[in-house]
């Protein structure tokens, strides 16, 4: 009797292949039948409106040709995550190999309750949308970390720290670049119909507060009733792990505290707001008169190398635990530490250069940004009112995310578009922007065109024993009950808020 294979999906680099394939065709055949859209656009967050034309190019040209033929190495080099994840890696290797992360993550497992931990680690997940770039090179790793050491799966780690960051991108517990973006856009969209209407960077700051604690909350118990038990326990075997003294742990450890709380105190004093160019405030765009455009504006030394500096402080956790307990011993070491880890997450270099080509495609190609200037268009013809117009906007956002992750790209179009609609059925320019941010995380979670979807899944391989196993379809499965529930929270959200009438911010409501 022949035993019947299990049948498995495709390797995660064939899906992203075949992928680019479909969106090839797609937009030879959308060209062909003249798919094009017209909209306005804010081109400017200064509120200038330009009414712009787009077609879906075709990639089946000659001119498309010449794109796929020469465009591979651009489309790597400039893949945002790429230059993120060799800094960080760098920095991880050196944290990990010394024995601190996996001595720290122990100790806190050890007298905290899992469910505690759990909790913390997915809030803290979210609260780094304040750099998305953070989350995703450092805090999906160390969460695979953290579950070793509670001797579960570290897939399980790797999908609840996706699912948090990622669905989670909307909510957080303070005001960050993204409200600072978003408000702009959604204030000059509203100065389109009411010249003296101005939109605080936190007018959304109650509702995210909520919405981060409900996601994770929600994210705990999907891990601890569901996730833990289709995972099972830690699979893998660390061949080269140290075996160091408690007493050396110990003394390890509030080595590496000590060298912690100086970094936080240099971190701290380079963004003080103070005028000249000296060492305090060195971190701050002092250009800016307000001191939350100062921290988060794109010449800010602080966002623009975040992941350096959170890196760097890794690297010197690392560092010191390793000089006090005896890991390392010489410079070598370091180089080695960071070597070996590299080594270990080689193979998530290979999918990077696939879905570098894809995004490049589909961006490419058009077809996400004539697909947001059709729905944008729908939502500013609709006679839609209350819930339902609200329902359109966070399905059509949703759907748009599918094809344009970037938030201020597809707010600059969906903004003055669904103005009028909005404002027309006294619904506030701030519970407008809420929904979209809620639509804009939801499906962040399921697109491939999102950057950093490859790099969750380049960890997945990282951390599968059988490497026969690793699929797109294993993938999914990890994150599609975070995708569900977390998405009908935010759903539910939503209309509880805008029917209770409670304030999304202070002083700011759902309804006129």
């Amino acid at each position: 009797m022949i035993k019947e294979k299990k049948k498995r999906s495709s390797h995660p680099v064939m899906f992203f292949i075949y992928m680019s394939v479909l969106v090839v065709i797609i937009s030879g055949i959308a060209n062909a039948l003249n798919f094009q859209v017209t909209y306005d656009e804010l081109t400017t967050i200064a509120g200038e409106v330009e009414t712009t034309t787009t077609a879906v190019n075709s990639l089946l040209s000659i001119d498309g040709l010449k794109f796929l033929i020469t465009s591979s190495y651009d489309n790597l080099v400039n893949f945002v995550p790429l230059g993120s994840l060799l800094i960080a890696a760098i920095a991880f290797g050196i944290a990990l190999k010394s024995g601190f992360l996996k001595t720290l993550c122990s100790k806190i497992t050890k007298n905290i309750p899992k469910f505690i931990v759990v909790f913390i680690y997915s809030l803290i997940c979210i609260v780094s949308s304040v750099d998305s770039n953070v989350g995703y090179v450092l805090l999906l790793p160390l969460g695979a970390v953290l579950f070793m050491t509670m001797n579960r799966n570290p897939i399980g780690g790797l999908a609840l720290g996706f699912a948090s960051i990622a669905a989670g991108h909307g909510a957080g517990l303070f005001i960050t670049s993204l409200d600072y973006n978003l408000s702009s856009y959604t204030e000059a969209s509203a100065k389109l119909l009411d010249p003296d209407y101005v939109v605080s960077q936190g007018s959304n700051l109650i509702f995210i507060i909520v919405a981060a604690i409900f996601i994770a909350g929600i994210c705990t118990f999907i891990t601890e009733k569901i996730m833990v038990k289709k995972f099972g326990r830690n699979n893998l075997n660390d061949d080269d792990e140290l075996v160091l003294d408690e007493t050396e742990e110990k003394k390890g450890l509030i080595a590496a505290l000590i060298a912690t709380v100086v970094c936080l105190v240099l971190i701290i004093l380079m963004v003080i707001p103070v005028s000249g160019d000296g060492f305090l405030g060195l971190l701050l765009d002092k250009s800016q008169t307000n001191y939350t455009k100062m921290l988060f504006s794109s010449d800010a030394l602080l966002m623009s190398n975040f992941v350096s500096i959170i890196s760097l402080v890794f690297a010197i956790q690392g560092f010191v635990f390793g000089v006090v307990t005896g890991s390392i011993r010489k410079i070598r070491d370091l180089v080695n530490f960071s070597t070996d880890y590299l080594k270990s997450i080689g193979g998530m270099f290979v999918l990077i250069f696939f879905a570098a080509q894809f995004i490049a495609i589909v961006e490419e190609s058009n077809l996400g940004t004539v697909i947001t200037g059709n729905l944008a268009n729908v939502i500013s013809m609709s006679e839609f009112s209350f819930i339902p117009l609200i329902l359109l906007i966070l399905v059509f956002t949703m759907i748009a995310n599918l094809f344009v992750p970037g938030s201020v790209a597809k707010w600059s179009i969906l903004a003055p578009n669904i103005m009028p609609a909005v404002m027309k059925a006294n619904i506030t320019p701030e519970f407008a922007q809420l929904v979209f941010r809620a639509g804009d995380s939801i499906t962040n979670v399921i697109t491939p065109v999102f950057s950093y979807f490859v790099v969750f899944i380049g960890f997945i391989e990282v951390y599968t024993r059988n490497k026969n196993d690793f699929s797109i379809r294993g993938c999914y499965r990890a994150i599609l009950p975070y995708f569900a529930v977390i998405g009908l929270m935010w759903l539910f959200m939503i209309i509880c808020w805008y029917i209770i009438g409670l304030p999304i911010g202070v002083g700011v409501y759902p309804a006129v």
